[in-house]
């Protein structure tokens, strides 16, 4: 049996096992964490597992079609009880603030950590992390079959949102084959995609397209490195309540220019610089570059948080630790 059927049998079999499970989702959640909590979520507890979903952001209002959004909490007294905590869609623990609630359960709960990222530092006691899926709804979806457990339309659509948002409506390069396959059986199976190619193709405000004005005004070419990059400032990000207005800029960028890497920053207050890393060469794993600074992600698609200040040089920006 290959490692990853081992990998997805071992979570199915954990949550099986599990009598009051918690779904995790990382912060600043983005459609792919939101729809693999809620659809596990929902095949559990149709099972008869109590499940509750905890976040310590709230989810974008972008996602607000998804059944059971509202179901999310960042209460640390959900985990009261519970006997498995299941992490979705994070490379490591620390990035989803739920070390501390675990840390003050009276005993230790199994820790599931189901992900897609290769950069994954696989903490969880049980890891079901596949770095060939697009998504880590796709992960889900597997752990769900291997289960037997039923994929209702409101399942399939929470799926098919992570798979549509993390490969760009299937253009960016983490699009696969099995994507494109696992897309179309949940089509069949009842997802809403209509409604989860809005959220992708007309979620734009236009204050939020006035910010980007700004940034690619501030865009700047590394002729020699074959590097873009731009800066969004915290003022900017501040008039603009609600999700961030800049989501999907980076793969703008990439998709648009011939760089060989394309960097966006942004000041999150408090001291803290936002980076995302894209590159659309063979040759270049962003998630490298972003683990220099304590971030990671996929070979493609990579990110970091560090403290410190934007600084514009002559051909890019950059921060100053």
């Amino acid at each position: 049996m290959p490692p990853e059927s081992n990998e997805i049998n071992a979570a199915a079999l954990a949550l099986l096992r599990a009598k009051s499970i918690v779904t995790v989702s990382h912060r600043r959640p983005d459609a792919d964490t939101i729809g693999s909590a809620l659809a596990l979520a929902a095949a559990l507890t149709a099972a008869g597992k109590p499940v509750r979903c905890f976040c310590a952001d709230r989810p974008p209002s972008s996602l607000e079609f998804l059944p059971a959004i509202g179901s999310f909490t960042s209460d640390p007294g959900a985990f009261i009880g519970a006997d498995l905590v299941a992490v979705l869609d994070s490379g490591d623990l620390r990035f989803t603030a739920a070390e501390p609630c675990i840390a003050a359960m009276p005993s230790r709960p199994l820790i599931l950590n189901v992900d897609h990222h290769a950069v994954n530092e696989r903490f969880g006691d049980v890891n079901a992390v596949i770095p060939s899926a697009a998504s880590a709804t796709e992960v889900v979806l597997r752990i769900i079959k291997a289960m037997s457990l039923a994929v209702t339309p409101d399942i399939a659509t929470c799926l098919l949102v992570g798979i549509v948002a993390d490969t760009m409506m299937f253009f960016n390069p983490a699009t696969t084959a099995s994507s494109l396959q696992v897309a179309a059986e949940l089509e069949r199976l009842g997802g809403d995609m209509k409604a989860v190619s809005r959220l992708i193709s007309k979620n734009r405000s236009v204050g939020s397209l006035v910010l980007w004005g700004k940034a690619l005004e501030r865009l700047k070419w590394d002729e020699q490195r074959s590097h873009v990059s731009t800066a969004v400032m915290e003022h900017e990000l501040a008039a603009q309540p609600g999700d961030d207005p800049t989501d999907g800029l980076s793969n703008f960028l990439n998709n648009n220019l011939s760089a060989r890497t394309v960097l966006v920053l942004k000041e999150l207050g408090n001291g803290m610089v936002k980076g995302s890393l894209r590159t659309a060469n063979e040759d270049v794993d962003v998630s490298e570059m972003a683990a220099r600074y304590g971030g990671g992600g996929h070979r493609k698609a990579a990110g970091f948080a560090i403290k410190g200040k934007i600084v514009e040089k002559d051909k890019e920006w950059t921060v100053e630790v």
